[in-house]
């Protein structure tokens, strides 16, 4: 709907003291108002939020559901996501912690309902703990993941390594798809990679620390191009030293 990026700022601490802290940023976007079900991106972690786009203050101000911590100083992405009620004002705290409580049951039933689609690729010869966190990652990017799994074709594979995968791709296949973070796991497309994202309709690509070539160079460009809106993201390493498939076959 509509992503505002910027520095957090120190806010006037009234909902902090109801117990429900915020966090804020400037707002110079005049179009929007009242309060949102929205997502809150810190770093590649993405959190659920009531935001609520202040135009007396200009400032988008936001609730963060589970998490806590001091983000004072940091760059953040607020994305508005869908307007669940205007702005009202409230005269005593009562009532403000009331309508607070609220919008967060509004928001959980909003997210619930929507589910993010976090879309990755590999071989997964072998599921290993760098895998696995893998997993992990790509799930942390949305506050309701469904995570699918694109397993090389075997000849993709080869052709991409120099060698063939020592299990063959439907063995591959269904490995990722008994592992418990996993939604889905789904073969590759042998020929047309963007024909393969368009049938799985992915919301997120997270793509790991060490892909490259020319799949991972045009992906954004190939993505935009096909008139899709996915968003690509990517991922840390975990301690790659020792979790890498070619250093434990």
């Amino acid at each position: 709907m509509h992503s505002y990026t910027g520095i957090v700022q120190k806010g006037q601490g009234r909902a902090a003291a109801l117990g429900f802290p915020t966090t804020n940023i400037s707002l110079a976007d005049n179009s929007v108002s009242g309060i949102y079900a929205a997502r809150v991106r810190v770093g590649n972690t993405e959190y659920m939020a009531a935001a609520f786009a202040d135009q007396k203050r200009k400032v988008l101000e936001a609730h963060m559901l589970d998490f806590s911590g001091e983000l004072s100083g940091k760059n953040i992405t607020i994305e508005l996501c869908e307007k669940i009620r205007e702005h009202g004002d409230f005269s005593n705290d009562k009532d403000l912690r009331a309508a607070i409580e609220r919008d967060a049951v509004r928001v959980r039933a909003y997210f619930n309902n929507h589910i993010t689609r976090v879309m990755v690729f590999g071989t997964f010869d072998m599921i290993h703990e760098g895998h696995e966190d893998l997993f992990r990652q790509a799930r942390a990017l949305a506050p309701n993941p469904y995570l699918i799994v694109s397993v090389a074709r075997d000849k993709v594979a080869e052709r991409i390594k120099g060698m063939r995968p020592r299990n063959a791709e439907k063995a591959r296949r269904t490995a990722v798809a008994r592992h418990e973070l996993v939604g889905e796991a789904v073969l590759g497309d042998e020929a047309d990679y963007i024909r393969h994202i368009r049938a799985n309709m992915p919301d997120i690509i997270a793509l790991g620390y060490d892909q490259e070539g020319e799949f991972v160079e045009n992906l954004e460009k190939d993505l935009k191009k096909a008139g899709m809106k996915t968003r690509v993201v990517r991922l840390g390493a975990y301690k790659p030293e020792a979790y890498k498939t070619s250093k434990l076959i």
